[in-house]
């Protein structure tokens, strides 16, 4: 049988010109979709800068009605119609609603691909607990397939954990892959002395979005390590609200602000090695991309994160959460800064990640939109659009 064309619909809460992690996974894999000869659009909300799009792809950008943090109220997307497939990125604050929505009154295949737990501290951690209890699980019982970025992060993740123990078939591990064309060994000289980083220091770089959205990054850790590491400076890629009051801890910090993600490539290559002391991590991509560009790494001792690297073979691995532990692995890798480190051999090109994607998609969905288009249903129809 001929392979089946299909309509896909990509929802997700950021995307770039909002460079994260959820937002770029999706741009790869639309991309990779779109190359594959399927008709993708991408939903999102709209952000300040200039508009990236995947090549092939139809990116709508919507002005929120309302934002809590990252979580765009987007109505328009409830109205969905015309595709075979509704690929929702969570979490997705408004977003689950609407594509729970699609899916029930269309009938359309609903695909998930669970990227990060929702978690804050106070108030806003019960009502995330409660959202996730109705919605996000509502959203997960009701997806054809659930595409997670390690299985044992499915394990770990409490939703995922009671789904994986009723549905263990609709689970496919698809984990993130790296651009290793643009994330590549290398040096940058010029960058390090544009930044006023002298060529001879040591540099660890830090690389996340300094908003409320990231605070489980935890920047604060990273600075406050560096502080206690003689002649390291620490090199923060990527900007935020909350830039100003980190960088009022002084020490030797050389923020960077936010970069198009072909820039951070740059920036990590003008570091030494990167420090990642998240407190909640489903899938280290950032961590992924600093060794595909020759950096050692040092990470927090988490599920999302240890299946990239190797303790003492790619990096150190510490404590989550624990300042001397993070301050240990640091020294370590400052001590052994000019020794190699056998990285390429855990990297996953990007292509190779959304051809497991891609497989994942084609597998039991194209028979079920041939079969509606042969009834001539809602999903039959060409795509509605919205703009």
């Amino acid at each position: 049988m001929a392979p089946v064309t299909m309509r896909i619909a990509h929802l997700v809460a950021t995307f770039p010109p909002y460079y994260a992690g959820s937002g770029n996974a999706c741009f790869y894999q639309a991309e990779a979709l779109a190359a594959r000869g399927h008709a993708v659009e991408v939903f999102t909300a709209s952000y300040p800068g200039a508009p990236r799009d995947p090549a092939g792809v139809r990116v709508h950008r919507y002005g929120a009605r309302l934002r809590l943090g990252n979580a765009p109220f987007i109505p328009q997307l409830a109205q969905l119609r015309g595709f075979d497939v509704v690929h929702l990125h969570q979490p997705f604050i408004f977003g689950a609603e609407a594509a729970l929505a699609a899916s029930l009154r269309t009938g359309t295949p609903l695909v998930s691909s669970y990227h990060n737990e929702l978690q804050a501290p106070g108030v806003k951690g019960l009502l995330f607990a409660g959202y996730d209890r109705v919605v996000t699980r509502a959203a997960l019982r009701r997806s054809a397939r659930l595409t997670v970025l390690s299985m044992e992060h499915a394990r770990e993740a409490p939703l995922l954990a009671a789904e994986l123990r009723r549905r263990p078939d609709v689970f496919a591990p698809v984990p993130n892959g790296v651009d290793v064309e643009t994330f590549r060994p290398g040096a940058e000289p010029e960058l390090r002395a544009a930044l006023g980083i002298p060529a001879d220091a040591t540099v660890a770089a830090f690389c996340a979005k300094l908003d409320a959205a990231h605070l489980t990054k935890r920047p604060d850790l990273a600075i406050a390590a560096a502080a206690r590491v003689d002649g390291l400076t620490l090199l923060m890629i990527g900007g935020g609200p909350l830039q100003e009051r980190y960088a009022a801890a002084g020490g030797r910090v050389v923020f960077a602000g936010d970069q198009p993600h072909t820039e951070v490539a740059r920036y990590l290559r003008a570091a030494d090695f990167l420090v990642m002391p998240s407190t909640l991590e489903s899938f280290g991509i950032v961590q992924l991309e600093a060794m595909a560009s020759g950096l050692p790494v040092v990470i927090a001792d988490l599920p999302g994160a240890r299946g990239v690297s190797r303790d003492g073979e790619h990096g150190v691995h510490v404590a989550p959460g624990d300042l001397d532990d993070l301050v240990r692995g640091v020294r370590a890798l400052v001590s052994r800064r000019d020794c190699p480190w056998p990285l390429g051999n855990r990297l996953a090109p990007v292509r190779d990640a959304c051809d497991r994607y891609g497989r994942v998609v084609r597998g039991r969905i194209p028979e079920r939109a041939a079969a509606r288009r042969s009834r001539g249903s809602a999903v039959g129809a060409p795509p509605q659009h919205l703009d």
